[in-house]
């Protein structure tokens, strides 16, 4: 690498090396594009600054910049400790000079009610004559009932999904496990219903998506997510967690707090029916599937009333 090397020019390399030893560098990649444009946008050569990854770090945050901001610091520090062995003076700011980059941010979590207007409001999308509203309102219920990773979602195929035995199965996903899901009776109709529309249209092969655009294709991920954002004004929600718009991924988060809801309802035994809840969920460690808990009012008040008949017989169940 030169001296004149464009900071763009550098991230590319850099990112070429890195994944060809195995590392995705999925998001991390796309944020050090970001600081590769920002950089180059002020004419900034040789060695790098810690004011300039400062600066990078907390442009265009909102009110999760503390987070945010973090953990832009995290990805940038590899990339300058990679960019010294070029530029040697270059700085490297320290860990967390801007705070930790990994602290659970409070999900919004849907009542019973938004996530019903939301799957009514997806049906009335346009054109009302075509497969769109069906598709959108089959797969934000699809991800609503079952806990479905948007990602995993889409990928589904025509294969995948068994309407005569009641279940999906998922392919190989974040940790590259497969896992088959027993559905809910409503949710096998409401994907039979789906699949009837679709596969008028659309190719019916084992390998065809099963959630498909305009195009016959599968859906892309920004699209969909696109389409969940334009909806929400007219829903006239507001975020109740610490994000400063609401996500498709707190469907999910909603699925295993009102699961574990459910079972305190019910009397069950939750620290068992963690583990089923982990499985289901795709997850490789259970302390995976306890970041997706969120001490919702609902769930406290179960908890509450728990405990304070365990407290009355002095600890005896």
């Amino acid at each position: 690498m030169s001296a004149g090397t464009s900071m763009m020019a550098a991230v590319h390399q850099y990112l070429a090396e890195r994944r060809q030893l195995g590392f995705a560098l999925n998001a991390a990649g796309t944020e050090l594009i970001r600081f590769a444009r920002y950089a180059d946008a002020r004419g900034h050569s040789g060695p790098l600054t810690q004011q300039l990854i400062l600066g990078w770090a907390r442009e265009h945050v909102n009110r999760t910049s503390a987070v945010t901001a973090a953990r832009r610091i995290e990805i940038a520090r590899p990339f300058a400790a990679y960019y010294r062995q070029f530029e040697p003076a270059t700085e490297i700011p320290p860990s967390n000079v801007l705070g930790r980059g990994h602290r659970r941010l409070v999900p919004h979590i849907y009542t019973d009610q938004e996530v019903a207007q939301l799957i009514e409001a997806a049906g009335r999308l346009t054109p009302l004559d075509g497969l769109r509203p069906l598709t959108y309102y089959t797969l934000f219920g699809l991800i609503a009932a079952v806990g479905l990773r948007l990602s995993e979602a889409l990928n589904l195929t025509v294969g995948d999904v068994d309407v005569v035995a009641g279940s999906i199965t998922i392919q190989k996903t974040k940790f590259r496990k497969s896992r088959c899901l027993p559905l809910h009776s409503s949710v096998v109709r409401a994907l039979d219903s789906y699949r009837r529309s679709r596969d008028r249209c659309y190719p019916t092969d084992s390998s065809a998506p099963f959630f498909v655009s305009s195009a016959g294709s599968t859906l892309p991920k920004r699209t969909v997510e696109n389409v969940f954002r334009r909806m929400q004004p007219a829903l006239g929600w507001l975020p109740r967690g610490d994000y400063q718009f609401l996500r498709i991924q707190d469907l999910r988060h909603t699925f295993a707090v009102r699961r574990l809801q459910r079972w305190r309802e019910e009397g069950q035994s939750v620290d068992h029916a963690l583990f089923w809840l982990c499985t289901y969920l795709g997850h490789a460690k259970i302390s995976d599937t306890y970041w997706y808990l969120t001490g919702v009012p609902e769930l406290m008040n179960t908890i509450g009333a728990r405990f304070e008949r365990f407290a009355a017989v002095g600890g005896r169940s």
